[in-house]
């Protein structure tokens, strides 16, 4: 995509003006380039969106907080821009703000996405680690009585756990147990809740757990 192209242009213009109205087209023109294999023109996007950061205005602070969560999400999903290093400075932009003016669980909510964010992109034992220790932050906020919301950390952090036993075989049963245990868990709360879907993605992966420890 050439630095001038209309789309390039129409985008910085519109961010500038008003980043959170501007950012579902900024999205919505991700997707669109992701699904036609355009993996240089959404790096394009995704480099302009990170160049304009610091300098995009916004109405007050929590705002400007929920947008770089929001930020985060993206940079840290698997796809031709994601960085986990933007991924990981957008999100404590977010936590910074929401560790003194948590709103609804915002704060909960940004330790699980970059939780999530370094699962998924992260390479490293000790990253996965600290994704499992994210996740078990956001459990703290998502206990009993927001257990839908604890359903889905609890699933996202068996997922963790079961890539950590591959990365440190040296504790892979301890690990295995672990994320089984997580796993078991979100299916009691998304049989209960009746939310199907969910309740056969965790079971699939307790599924792989469990033939991982032998069973």
């Amino acid at each position: 995509m050439d630095y001038d192209s209309p789309l390039r242009r129409h985008l910085r213009e519109a961010l500038a003006a008003d980043p959170a109205g501007a950012y579902r087209n900024w999205f919505r023109a991700q997707e669109e380039l992701r699904e036609a294999g355009e993996a240089e023109a959404a790096r394009a996007l995704a480099d302009d969106l990170w160049d304009l950061l610091p300098s995009l205005p916004f109405f007050d602070d929590t705002a400007r907080a929920r947008f770089f969560h929001n930020v985060g999400v993206f940079y840290g999903s698997p796809g031709p821009a994601a960085d986990l290093d933007r991924a990981r400075r957008s999100f404590a932009e977010a936590l910074d703000h929401f560790r003194a003016h948590d709103e609804a669980g915002w704060r909960a909510r940004a330790l699980h996405n970059l939780a999530t964010a370094i699962s998924s992109l992260g390479t490293s034992a000790q990253e996965l680690g600290e994704a499992v220790r994210l996740f078990e932050q956001a459990l703290e906020w998502r206990t009993s009585e927001r257990e839908i919301a604890r359903g889905v950390t609890l699933h996202n952090l068996g997922l963790a756990l079961m890539r950590r036993a591959d990365l440190e075989p040296e504790r892979f049963r301890a690990h295995i147990d672990a994320a089984a245990a997580a796993l078991e868990e979100a299916i009691e709360i998304r049989t209960r809740n009746g939310l199907a879907e969910g309740c056969a993605a965790s079971q699939r992966q307790l599924e792989l757990a469990r033939r991982a420890r032998g069973e």
